[in-house]
């Protein structure tokens, strides 16, 4: 089964992945600021830009982890980065999409008075349903193939997978992001304060690290789901 230990340790043990890290929080830092200072306009184009070469160095990550390149995280060729990011966002829309209609249709139906019921049911809901654009999303980072998001019989064979490893990789990366980060923060409160620069930046830093093992571990889930599966295809079509 993916283990977080596991995508934590690959990720942290790679050389110069803490330094790649920081300089991708400083334009993480920058679109934090410019939403604070309600700077929408600037915001708008350089979180644009920013987003697109951050889905894709995400997904190149993903991809160098199950392609089994020396390095996890990717240098930084931006040009590589946005066609991947490009590629990344069309194979996702479908899904997303998809998972955003059907779930407002659902909940649509479900008429319950209790406040704290209601909230529970439509966690279940969006959690369900978000297992689709996960099981696009681990087809897609296998061969960064647009139409293998299509395939429905793959789709199939990974949304269970999909469902019970994405609700717990974020019950897990909230209380990795809670023991850590939290002390730290904590540390910051009692002796230098929240409100100055270093330990905001750190919040980023934080960010960028839980969404690379994130990445990482869905590599992992691709990888156990269908490794197996495509070496006896291939057996199959050798024979």
């Amino acid at each position: 089964m993916a283990s977080l230990k596991e995508a934590y340790d690959s990720t942290i043990g790679e050389s110069f992945t803490g330094l790649k890290l920081l300089l991708w929080a400083i334009p993480l830092y920058i679109c934090r600021s410019m939403y604070l200072d309600n700077n929408i306009g600037l915001l708008t184009i350089f979180g644009g830009i920013f987003g697109i070469l951050l889905i894709g160095f995400l997904t190149q990550s993903a991809f160098n982890a199950i392609d089994k390149k020396p390095q996890l995280v990717p240098g930084l060729n931006f040009i590589s980065m946005a066609w991947v990011g490009f590629k990344t966002i069309m194979a996702m829309a479908m899904p997303i999409g998809i998972t955003y209609v059907l779930g407002l249709w659902i909940l649509g139906f479900i008429k319950i008075e209790d406040p704290t019921w209601k909230m529970t049911i439509d966690i279940f809901v969006w959690l369900f349903l978000a297992a689709l654009p996960v099981s696009a999303y681990i087809i897609f980072i296998r061969r960064l193939s647009i139409l293998e998001t299509f395939n429905i019989k793959k789709i199939c064979i990974a949304y269970g997978d999909a469902f019970l490893t994405f609700s717990y990789l974020i019950v897990k990366l909230y209380i990795f992001a809670l023991i850590i980060i939290g002390f730290i923060t904590y540390m910051f409160w009692l002796f230098v304060g929240l409100d100055n620069i270093i330990i905001n930046f750190i919040w980023c830093i934080a960010v960028m690290y839980n969404l690379i093992i994130a990445v990482n571990y869905l590599a992992q889930l691709s990888e156990e789901v269908f490794t197996f599966r495509e070496k006896e295809e291939i057996k199959k079509t050798t024979y």
